[in-house]
């Protein structure tokens, strides 16, 4: 059976199907497509590849489904880079609302912000894209280049906030930062300026 025709079809409905949506294109050495009533989806293995906008996720094995194709999961070996945003991901199993611009990753990630300069990782990972926050948890460790050196942070969980370039550290959190040492329940950290801000119980030790 020639499969050539067959794919071109396919290719043309899902163009059709987004047709007043953002583009998405996709690619594996597997694939199989489920069109029935309460069902859509297609699921995708060896070196799946999918597209929209500008992010562009690498995996083992990738499943979109639902209107037009809204969620993606992935799980394996899994990349994903967005050159707008600039940002790179690396990690093993994702949920992905594209609509709604909300990446929920529940495995361990490393995540590369090279716009901003900061690196981080931790065991899980709530990004809401559109609001540009970044939710990380499960034994958080960042490192962000600040006035030339590097500061590390670790805590139980961060939250940033892009936008604002406000880093905020919860449970445990420990700042190291040319020489000095920062601990406290809670600290946040304006890397707009580098201002440090202690609450909850406080330690610290300053040279110089």
């Amino acid at each position: 059976m020639n499969k050539r025709p067959m794919a071109l079809l396919f290719m043309a409905f899902l163009s059709l199907s987004l047709l007043f949506s953002e583009t998405i294109s996709f690619s594996g050495g597997e694939s199989i497509l489920i069109m029935r009533e309460g069902e859509k989806s297609v699921s995708l293995k060896n070196e799946a590849v999918v597209t929209t906008g500008s992010i562009h996720i690498n995996a083992d094995e990738m499943t979109l489904s639902g209107d037009n194709w809204k969620t993606i999961s992935a799980k394996g070996d899994i990349n994903i880079s967005d050159e707008e945003r600039g940002i790179e991901i690396n990690t093993e199993s994702i949920w992905f609302d594209r609509e709604d611009e909300i990446l929920v990753i529940s495995s361990w990630f490393e995540i590369d912000d090279t716009k901003e300069e900061l690196y981080a990782q931790a065991g899980s990972l709530n990004y809401d894209m559109k609001n540009e926050k970044l939710e990380m948890g499960m034994q958080v460790t960042l490192f962000k280049i600040a006035e030339g050196e590097v500061m590390k942070c670790t805590s139980e969980s961060v939250t940033y906030d892009k936008a604002s370039g406000l880093l905020t550290l919860k449970g445990g959190a420990y700042v190291v930062w040319k020489g000095d040492e920062y601990r406290a329940q809670i600290i946040t950290v304006d890397t707009k300026d580098n201002t440090i801000t202690l609450s909850g119980r406080i330690k610290g030790t300053i040279n110089g």
